[in-house]
């Protein structure tokens, strides 16, 4: 995508003219298959009901701990918010949540999920004047109310927290934490997450009492597991941060993305990603223990494998997964059968 700045009027000239999809078109013609926004619905626990959710794809400069170490074992994000990266100004970044804000008024977005592929509030990935300038834009945006951002616990302080606070007022914050594992070998030696649970917990705590929410991501399938260890470690992650005091958890299943470990691993038959019948028994098993969610397995780079059970059955579950993340009815998977839950019985030892 070029010429951001020029760009910017012609789409708010072209929306009052001829209209939203129009201009989504015109977009397109400039980005190519470049996606950085998109919309849809997505359950809200405090307001016990679907909200339409804006998510910004925000090219960064890369994750800087993949820069460092090579990053996590399942994880493509960084190499390609770094490649996309290296095109985009900070004005660049201002540009893009414009148009994206611009070209989703008709949705009335209550909820703002920022994805860097790195740390939002890592200085050298976003500066910190796009960062605030972002918050005060959201403060000012009249049907946002939610504001969702990712970042490793070393780069969440205090002062940190309180400069964007100060921004949002009463707007809720929420910060997204990658734990993925409870246990230490399998989230720092076969995810390389590099992260300690004793820097977990006291990055919630910081997170609380600066009156900010908080969100966990737990991880389904890391490589090496078993299925049957996949999904107990899941529940008893889920478990854990729940008790360490995380607002809201998200359920991240494995998906291969090329130039990973985990693509080298499901390449040579030691890797395939988690059944959907794992998945929905992850949830079954934490549904009750507070705000869980269940992320999607489409993201970019585009994966070359995701989660699945039988031809006959897979679009059915996808389409129920979808159902519950927009009403969180547990119900939505009562009495599902197929022949393939006989082979994922029997790959659990059941």
């Amino acid at each position: 995508m070029l010429n951001l700045q020029i760009l910017l009027p012609i789409l708010e000239i072209t929306k009052k003219i001829l209209g939203e999809e129009v201009s989504r078109s015109l977009l397109g013609l400039f980005a190519g298959r470049e996606r950085f926004f998109f919309t849809d619905y997505i359950y809200e626990f405090q307001e016990k009901k679907a909200m339409p959710r804006l998510t910004l794809l925000l090219p960064g400069k890369g994750c800087e701990w993949a820069k460092k170490t090579g990053g996590c074992t399942m994880c493509a994000f960084g190499k390609r918010a770094l490649e996309i990266g290296k095109r985009f100004s900070s004005k660049d970044l201002l540009s893009l949540y414009e148009i994206a804000i611009i070209l989703t008024q008709k949705d009335q977005p209550f909820n703002l999920s920022i994805y860097n592929g790195g740390s939002f509030l890592n200085d050298s990935e976003i500066s910190p004047e796009v960062q605030l300038e972002i918050c005060r834009k959201f403060y000012d945006h009249p049907s946002l109310k939610k504001l969702l951002v990712e970042s490793r616990v070393e780069f969440i302080t205090s002062k940190k927290i309180q400069s964007i606070k100060n921004i949002l007022k009463e707007k809720t914050l929420v910060i997204g934490i990658g734990l993925e594992a409870e246990n230490d070998k399998i989230r720092n030696v076969y995810i390389r997450k590099g992260l300690t649970k004793k820097d977990y917990e006291r990055t919630v705590q910081i997170l609380k009492e600066n009156g900010v929410r908080v969100l966990t991501y737990v991880f389904i399938k890391p490589i090496y597991l078993t299925e049957k260890e996949a999904i107990e470690e899941a529940i008893k992650t889920v478990e854990y941060a729940f008790k360490v005091g995380t607002d809201e958890v998200a359920l991240e299943s494995a998906f291969v993305q090329r130039g990973t470990l985990m693509e080298k691993l499901f390449q040579e038959n030691k890797f395939k990603p988690p059944w959907l019948w794992s998945i929905i028994e992850v949830i079954k098993k934490t549904y009750n223990l507070g705000s869980v969610q269940i992320g999607g397995f489409e993201d970019e780079p585009s994966p070359i494998a995701i989660p699945s059970n039988c031809p006959r059955c897979s679009s059915k579950i996808k389409s129920l997964l979808q159902q519950y993340r927009e009403t969180h009815d547990i119900n939505l998977f009562n009495n599902l059968k197929c022949d393939c839950r006989k082979l994922w019985e029997k790959e659990m030892g059941n």
